[in-house]
């Protein structure tokens, strides 16, 4: 009896001792879209039950599918200061006075990993979001069919153009994309490639990507006849690894099966000048912020540091699939310092003709 009355008051004295740091822990608010059918939203869930446990802290979450009606939920929360951590789109009509701006994110609190995006510039000129998740278009390659023959991904446009011409002599498709049709996405990341970050969506761009299409034509990247092949044959080519390599967006990632997510990588297109390049070819999707009424509490605004820091560390936000190629997508995001923005986009007036006449000129190599 005294051996437990003794194990009792130990544990008493236990608990009394934990009960301050249970106390100090505070709850945050958040908002976000990773719910529903979002394809981080149990990946999402399962960060905030860590960043629980690892912090003694608690999340309040208002997740829910993006919609007019979670936007002004969210909108109104944060005006009403209800609200901490937001994960939203760009142009969501918040301003300055109800979110902190990225560079005094930046400047507090440089352990969280935000970054600054030009790309992410609001209407009046002020960046509010960390980059989050973005739009992306690169170079998919199945890294089982390069080494096949020896092969390794492509680092420089060399190597590329190498592995294009060996992939041609072994009878294997270089690259499978469909020049006649849907080659907005190949023309972006030739653009890139082909002229210097400062001259994107200019004439010199514009130059640039017929430049690295026609050296990638002669060496025979796209095959004997990519005029004559449809995208959704391209697709397939790459998908059942036929074909070594394909540029593409973001939304192929999904398409990969599972058994192919650790034989399938995404890089940029590599350079042609040979100088690396700092953005990425597409546009930013959702990004974070902490609201003002957050920051104006000590103790809330240092939670709400900490969890967006846990949040940009999680590859399951960033990426629809697992393996190698959800952790080569997430290596792509988060070296990217900025977007360029899409060619039609800056252009939608012009583009069409721009781009039929590069094919044309393709076609009569």
């Amino acid at each position: 009896m005294r051996r437990l009355i003794a194990m009792l008051l130990s544990l008493c004295v236990l608990l009394c001792a934990a009960a301050p740091a249970l106390a100090a822990g505070v709850t945050i608010r958040t908002f976000t879209p990773f719910a529903d059918m979002d394809f981080a939203a149990q990946r999402y869930m399962d960060m905030i039950t860590g960043w629980e446990s690892k912090t003694g802290n608690m999340v309040e979450d208002y997740s829910g599918a993006q919609d007019e009606e979670w936007l002004l939920q969210m909108q109104e929360m944060i005006r009403r200061g209800e609200a901490d951590v937001v994960v939203l789109p760009l142009h969501s009509g918040l301003t300055v006075g109800e979110l902190v701006t990225v560079n005094e994110l930046i400047a507090a609190a440089p352990e969280a990993g935000t970054k600054r995006f030009e790309a992410m510039k609001e209407a009046d000129g002020s960046v509010l979001l960390a980059p989050v998740r973005l739009n992306w278009e690169a170079l998919y390659v199945n890294t089982d069919v390069l080494a096949q023959f020896g092969l390794s991904v492509p680092q420089t446009y060399e190597e590329l153009l190498t592995v294009c011409v060996m992939l041609g002599m072994n009878g294997v498709l270089p690259m499978a994309n469909a020049l006649c049709e849907w080659s907005e996405i190949v023309l972006d990341c030739a653009a890139l490639s082909g002229a210097d970050e400062a001259a994107y969506g200019t004439e010199a761009s514009l130059s640039g990507a017929q430049d690295v299409l026609t050296t990638l034509t002669q060496v025979g990247a796209f095959g004997g006849d990519p005029w004559n092949l449809t995208d959704m044959d391209a697709e397939e080519k790459f998908i059942s690894g036929e074909a070594a390599m394909r540029i593409d967006a973001d939304g192929l990632a999904q398409m990969i099966p599972e058994e192919r997510a650790d034989s399938v990588v995404v890089v940029s297109l590599p350079p042609k000048d040979g100088q690396a390049r700092t953005m990425l070819a597409g546009t930013p999707m959702f990004g974070v912020a902490v609201t003002r009424a957050c920051w104006q509490d000590d103790a809330r605004s240092a939670a709400a540091v900490s969890f967006i820091a846990e949040l940009l560390a999680q590859e399951g936000v960033v990426s629809p699939v697992g393996g190698t190629l959800g952790s080569s997508i997430a290596a792509l995001t988060k070296n990217a310092q900025d977007m360029t923005g899409v060619l039609y986009d800056m252009n939608p007036d012009g583009f069409e003709s721009w781009a039929e006449s590069v094919v044309a000129q393709l076609m009569t190599l």
